[in-house]
């Protein structure tokens, strides 16, 4: 456990000095150096790419991790992996070549540009496919530092690279968004060149143990995993592919920076579902339903006291946020959809680990079935509020379906299990919660937007933190509180 526990801690140091890489650049870099209708072409670029990677490597990276245990002794499973992510690659082209009328129809009269440049889209998903089943390998070593330093800083840095020698005239922006395609090469480049130096890398095209039946119970596995990580990555990346189609690639720019900046919210929760999937897996082991019941009251406690904080902080400051925005008077019209993005991510962490415990238990299809309805009622939600409200409408439909889907996860888990996340503890801090919005109204706001956002930040996190912890609402947050306290002989 040591070595898990080292590298996840490593992994996530990166992982989140890769999101402030990626916040500089998609909250000022892109809005000074591109127009709205530019960003939009980013976005939609990368979320078409990363959309169509899932579904071309038909699940093959989950099933590597799977399998890999009874097959890595043999040289050609690699091999294996990447011929079956390059057919899956091959299939997507022949599907995207049936119906490129289609494609064509559906982008050129509000985004033409993102048809132009729909090949670079192609190119980036091959590379994505690759990168993903390699990734794969090195999680299935348990290294997975690498990686992630490639994703998630190796990215962001040479996008910030190119971005500024486009912004300082070195590029023309046809130039710079054909090297997206050497930016995804050169992550993948690098990952190759890792494996070849610590002799990790083997190749070979014998495939002989994929026989008696192997090869099947593998794509079978694939497939049932692709349903899940295509219903996920549809959640992530349709709404710019709707807005685009729908109403353009300036508003898929203006909704790009409004959803950065209300995602911020989810930010903590990655780090506790990393370590309450762990304890949960532990507990189901043990048949320990008290255990279970213990931390999905204490991770909805937790998540909903700093969502809370979170989103309040940043709808008090929306308007002191985008001052400091380039060109801000270009994407004042998404300041709404940072409400609905927040409240969507919030009401995902208000719920606790529903999914954990859902993946963690025998009832585990039940996840991928409730993934792939959530991805069809998030189309058909678009479909139906994007040509009513907008880039708003987007964030609603983002919204409902992230709350429909929690609530179903409630009901499966309190019917199956007999627990469910709330308690008395969830309204006191509700309360403190409308008082903290209460209470910002009442502030005039300052001329001044650094110092109004940090008076005000200070006033909402000493009035919602400070109430939390005399009412008592969080125990971890008490106990936390008394540490550092003690740390610093003050108790």
């Amino acid at each position: 456990m040591g070595i898990i526990i080292r590298q996840s801690i490593r992994s996530s140091i990166i992982s989140y000095f890769g999101v402030a890489i990626g916040y500089v650049n998609i909250l000022w870099l892109y809005p000074y150096f591109l127009s709205t209708e530019q960003v939009g072409l980013f976005r939609l670029i990368q979320s078409t790419a990363y959309l169509l990677a899932t579904f071309g490597q038909m699940g093959l990276a989950q099933s590597f991790i799977k399998f890999y245990p009874e097959f890595k002794h043999k040289k050609g499973y690699l091999a294996a992996a990447l011929v079956g992510g390059t057919m899956g690659f091959l299939l997507l082209c022949g599907f995207t070549g049936v119906f490129q009328r289609q494609i064509v129809n559906y982008f050129s009269r509000e985004s033409p540009l993102f048809v132009e440049y729909f090949q670079v889209t192609l190119i980036v998903s091959y590379l994505i496919i690759l990168f993903q089943l390699l990734e794969a390998y090195s999680r299935s070593l348990l290294k997975i530092v690498f990686p992630t330093l490639m994703k998630d800083i190796g990215l962001r840095v040479l996008t910030m690279a190119f971005l500024l020698c486009y912004g300082f005239g070195y590029l023309r922006f046809n130039q710079l968004v054909y090297l997206l395609i050497a930016i995804y090469a050169t992550v993948l480049l690098g990952l190759l060149i890792h494996f070849a130096r610590n002799r990790e890398l083997h190749f070979s095209l014998d495939f002989g143990f994929l026989k008696q039946g192997r090869l099947k119970r593998i794509v079978h596995y694939g497939l049932f995993s692709l349903i899940g990580a295509g219903g996920t990555q549809i959640i992530l990346q349709i709404d710019s592919v709707m807005i685009s189609g729908s109403l353009g690639l300036e508003e898929t720019g203006i909704y790009t920076i409004a959803f950065f900046i209300g995602i911020v919210i989810e930010m903590p929760k990655r780090a506790i579902a990393q370590l309450s999937s762990a304890l949960l897996a532990q507990s189901f082991n043990k048949h320990d339903m008290a255990a279970v019941k213990k931390l999905y009251q204490q991770t909805s406690i937790n998540q909903l006291l700093i969502g809370s904080l979170l989103l309040i902080g940043i709808w008090a400051n929306l308007s002191n946020i985008y001052a400091f925005i380039p060109n801000n008077e270009a994407y004042l019209t998404g300041v709404n959809v940072v409400l609905f993005i927040g409240l969507g991510k919030l009401s995902d962490m208000a719920f606790g680990t529903n999914g954990e415990i859902i993946v963690m238990s025998k009832y585990f299809r039940f996840n991928v079935v409730a993934v792939a309805v959530l991805a069809v009622l998030t189309i058909l939600l678009n479909l139906w509020l994007i040509p009513l409200f907008g880039i708003e409408g987007a964030a609603v439909a983002s919204f409902l379906a992230m709350l429909t889907f929690n609530l179903t996860k409630y009901i499966f888990v309190w019917y199956k299990f007999g627990i469910q996340p709330f308690n008395s503890k969830t309204l006191v801090l509700l309360a403190i919660a409308a008082g903290a919005l209460i209470l910002n109204s009442l502030v005039v706001p300052f001329n001044n937007p650094l110092l109004d956002l940090l008076l005000r930040s200070t006033m909402i996190a000493f009035f919602v933190l400070g109430l939390a912890y005399w009412l008592k609402v969080s125990d971890e947050f008490n106990n936390l509180i008394h540490q550092v306290l003690e740390k610093l002989n003050l108790r």
